[in-house]
C-alpha cells in the first residue's frame, strides 16, 4: 500500500489514506483500491495549495492527479473521490477567480463535474485529456497536460 498523508496548512498530519498498488481485483483480497482510517471525515487533499496559489487553483479527482499537477508547477487540491465533494469544499475554494476542474473522463467524473459546477461559479472543467491526469502524464508526458490546459484556457 502507498501511504498518502493528508497534511494541514501547517504541514502537520491530519489523517492518512492508503492506495493498493497491485493490479488485481481488490475485493478478492478483502480491501478496496483506497482505504481510509475508520470513521475519518472526508477531507480535501493538498490544502497547502489554497494558501500558496494566486487567483487560480486546480481541483482534481484523486490524490495522485493532484500530485502530478503539483509536480508540474500548478497549485492543486484533490477530492478523494466523486462522492466526496461537500459544501465545505466549495467554501474553501470560493475566493478564487478560477477553479480548473480535472475530473476523470468517465461517468463518475461527469458526476463530479456537474456537482462542482452547480456549487462553484468560478469552476471550469479541463476536458481535453484522453485519460485521468495521472494516466495521461504516464502515457503522454507533461506536455499533454500543459497542452490540454492551454487549450482550455484559450477556449
Amino acid at each position: 500500500m502507498l501511504a498518502i498523508p493528508y497534511l494541514g496548512r501547517n504541514g502537520k498530519p491530519l489523517t492518512i489514506r492508503f492506495r493498493c498498488l497491485q493490479e488485481h481485483n481488490h475485493r478478492d483480497f478483502f480491501h478496496g483500491k483506497y482505504n481510509t482510517v475508520k470513521d475519518d471525515i472526508p477531507r480535501m487533499y493538498g490544502v497547502d495549495s489554497i494558501h500558496e496559489a494566486g487567483d487560480e487553483i486546480h481541483l482534481t479527482e484523486g490524490e495522485l492527479d493532484r500530485i502530478i499537477l503539483r509536480k508540474l508547477g500548478l497549485y492543486a487540491v484533490a477530492i478523494p473521490g466523486v462522492n466526496m465533494w461537500f459544501g465545505r469544499h466549495r467554501r474553501m475554494l470560493a475566493g478564487f477567480n478560477r477553479v480548473w476542474l480535472w475530473s476523470d473522463p468517465d461517468d463518475a467524473g461527469a458526476e463530479l463535474t456537474s456537482a462542482v459546477m452547480r456549487g462553484l461559479r468560478s469552476a471550469k472543467p479541463v476536458r481535453r485529456l484522453p485519460a485521468d491526469v495521472n494516466d495521461t502524464y504516464m502515457t503522454y508526458g507533461a506536455e499533454a497536460i500543459y497542452a490540454a490546459f492551454r487549450e482550455e484556457k484559450a477556449a
